[in-house]
């Protein structure tokens, strides 16, 4: 809103510079005319007065010189001198009403050409992200109108650029309007029609703000802004406290209640989860003999910003590979001691054991191991390097992730790391963070560079996009798993059947979930692109070949459960149930595997044992596969539903 106040205050001055300008040019053609007669003598000074602003006066800075010369008056001069001013002053208020003219042309033009129906969506926030995703915008403008809402200035030229290619920007900052005042105040961005609202400030705090100036649910106050009926948000978070906070705040409403739907967009975490797609924790083992127990990730995370944090934090969930498969990161960074305070604090010592410089899982919350050492070193220095040699000694590094801010540091880095992994026959992975210099990214991502075993970590601006968001498609792959795994029902062995709902829209299922259990489906669809490697292999070690297995374990004559076409009927009771799991080895391996990765992925985010509760993240399930099979055993069927989904995929 200050903006705004401040372009009206502009176009006030440019508009008192003009009728000032125009004054002067009319006073100095009276002095220097009135020798003529007087209806001549009108016309000249219209004329030189208007030619003033056409970028040629008729009487010109040499005519007004020689005019003070032949009369030095203080009079004389002191017009004289404002009129030498003017003759550029009132070009320039010219040049400045023909772009402001030209401006209301070219949005009147792209607002008679655009669909009376188009899709309205309603970006607040300008910065290089909000940038990014707009020049990646592939949509129609006929079809879609985009508004901006910025609190921060943009110049002229850049609006301009923006109108040109389709784009609406109002400058307001909405969060220091009151409530009364929002309707009129966003009126133009038909705010209440739009099918998409993006609040990608930069600021988390500023983009939960933004939030609660829409109406939550019915009870709400009456004066906020209510949304469509299927509108999205997508609210930019990048903090956890404040992720929990936005959680807690839209979870009020009972999700399903909600008058919109929310989804939280944290850029960090979409581009280590792309790393990790492209290139597998587990990338070292594939076409190997090493049998999966003894697939172990031993992680280099050089940088503990925001992306080595996501690294670490993923790699908890992903690294998951076996139910005792030995996960060991190393975290590197010249402050650790400030930022590791930061990590920890999401992290209940109720499930790790922490230490100065270490975190370990303990044995009781989960099998396995998952050990986190943190180092205060410069990776500058030689003491970075003789660790990671002592490092090699010990035990491998099967993954390296290189998440420093400062390039030439991070160049420096790849090239070090990849000669001592070359000197020990290694090959592994190097994902190097490369942000801001597209050029030298080319060049390091060619094979015959200097760095051709190190591979980038995907930009920002190539991760997120605005069709990415408009389209629903961010996380598209949780919302199938989830859509899938709803619909995998399991009865008892004295039931008939059970109703398919699999015409239930995947999309609707996933906006009546609560955001811990979207962000819980995330690990677990994200996870199952490792179970793809994973389960043929373990079929494998148990000498089997996985289509036969799945129909001896669960197909329509299955061992455990037999496939009813809509359900799984289980075969006598919950203890005949676990007893015959136990007795299959890639059964319960593949379900004891399911369940450690849960309780790392939990343990991740905060959860520990304890009777259930989501407000104070409690749940008993998080203790090892023994103890729950003796605690919970009807639990553990559960953990086979991943070898339910493959069996309907096959089936398909």
């Amino acid at each position: 809103m200050n903006n705004n106040k401040s372009r009206k205050k502009t176009t006030r001055l440019i508009f008192l510079l003009a009728v000032l300008s125009f004054l002067i040019a009319t006073a100095q053609g009276l002095i220097y005319y009135s020798s003529y007669e007087p209806f001549f003598k009108l016309l000249l000074v219209l004329q030189n007065s208007i030619n003033a602003f056409g970028f040629k006066a008729s009487v010109t800075i040499k005519d007004t010189v020689a005019f003070i010369k032949d009369d030095p008056s203080p009079l004389h001069k002191g017009i004289g001198y404002a009129y030498c001013i003017a003759v550029f002053t009132a070009p320039y208020c010219t040049i400045s009403f023909i772009y402001k003219f030209l401006e209301r042309i070219l949005r009147f033009i792209i607002f008679f050409r655009r669909n009376k129906n188009c899709r309205h969506i309603v970006v607040f926030g300008y910065n290089s992200d909000v940038q990014s995703m707009l020049k990646n915008n592939t949509s129609d403008p006929k079809k879609v109108c985009v508004h901006i809402v910025t609190a921060e200035p943009i110049n002229s030229e850049e609006v301009y650029r923006l109108n040109k290619t389709g784009y609406i920007v109002h400058s307001a900052d909405v969060l220091k309007a009151g409530e009364a005042e929002l309707p009129a105040l966003l009126a133009k961005t038909h705010i209440e029609d739009a099918a998409n609202i993006i609040l990608f400030e930069s600021s988390s705090i500023r983009n939960f703000s933004l939030l609660q100036l829409f109406r939550l649910c019915e009870k709400d106050a009456p004066n906020r802004i209510r949304l469509a009926a299927g509108a999205k948000v997508s609210c930019r978070c990048e903090e956890e406290g404040i992720g929990r906070l936005i959680a807690e705040y839209y979870n009020s409403a009972a999700g399903s209640d909600a008058c919109f739907d929310l989804e939280l967009v944290g850029l960090p975490e979409m581009q280590i989860h792309k790393m990790y797609s492209d290139h597998p924790l587990h990338t070292v083992y594939r076409g190997t003999d090493t049998p999966l127990s003894e697939w172990n990730v031993h992680l280099l995370a050089a940088g503990f910003g925001q992306l080595g944090q996501q690294a670490v934090l993923q790699a908890m969930n992903l690294g998951v590979v076996h139910e005792s498969n030995r996960i060991i990161i190393d975290v590197f960074d010249c402050n650790i001691k400030a930022k590791k305070a930061v990590f920890l604090n999401q992290l209940s010592r109720d499930t790790f054991d922490i230490t100065d410089d270490r975190v370990t899982l303990r044995n009781e919350a989960a099998d396995g191991v998952l050990e986190i050492n943190f180092y205060e070193l410069n990776v500058a220095h030689i003491g970075f390097y003789d660790t990671v040699r002592r490092a090699l000694d010990s035990e491998p590094y099967t993954y390296a992730v290189i998440a420093l801010e400062d390039i030439d540091l991070a160049v420096s880095c790849a090239m070090q790391l990849e000669e001592l992994f070359s000197e020990r026959g290694l090959r592994l992975p190097i994902l190097m963070r490369m942000d801001t210099d597209r050029r030298l990214a080319g060049y390091i991502s060619a094979e015959d560079s200097a760095l051709a075993d190190v591979s980038l970590i995907d930009d920002r601006s190539v991760v997120i996009t605005l069709d990415m968001i408009i389209n629903r498609a961010i996380d598209r792959s949780a919302k199938e798993y989830n859509h899938f795994y709803n619909n995998i029902a399991l009865i008892t062995a004295d039931e008939a059947g059970s109703a398919d709902n699999s015409e239930d829209d995947p999309e609707q299922e996933w906006n009546r979930l609560r955001l811990f259990r979207r962000s819980s489906s995330k690990a677990a669809a994200y996870h199952d692109e490792v179970k793809d490697d994973i389960i043929p292999k373990l079929a494998a070690e148990n000498g089997a070949e996985l289509s036969a297995k799945l129909e001896e374990l669960i197909g329509k004559n299955g061992s455990l459960m037999k496939y009813t076409g809509s359900a799984w009927q289980m075969i006598g009771s919950e203890e005949e149930l676990l007893d015959k799991l136990k007795r299959d080895s890639f059964a319960y391996e593949l379900a004891a595997l399911e369940h450690r990765r849960w309780c790392c992925y939990m343990a991740s985010i905060g959860w520990r044992a304890g009777e259930r509760s989501d407000k104070f993240r409690r749940n008993p399930c998080l203790v090892t596969q023994q103890k729950l099979m003796e605690t919970k055993p009807e639990m553990c069927k559960y953990d086979l539903m991943s070898l339910m989904a493959r069996y309907r995929k096959l089936q398909k």
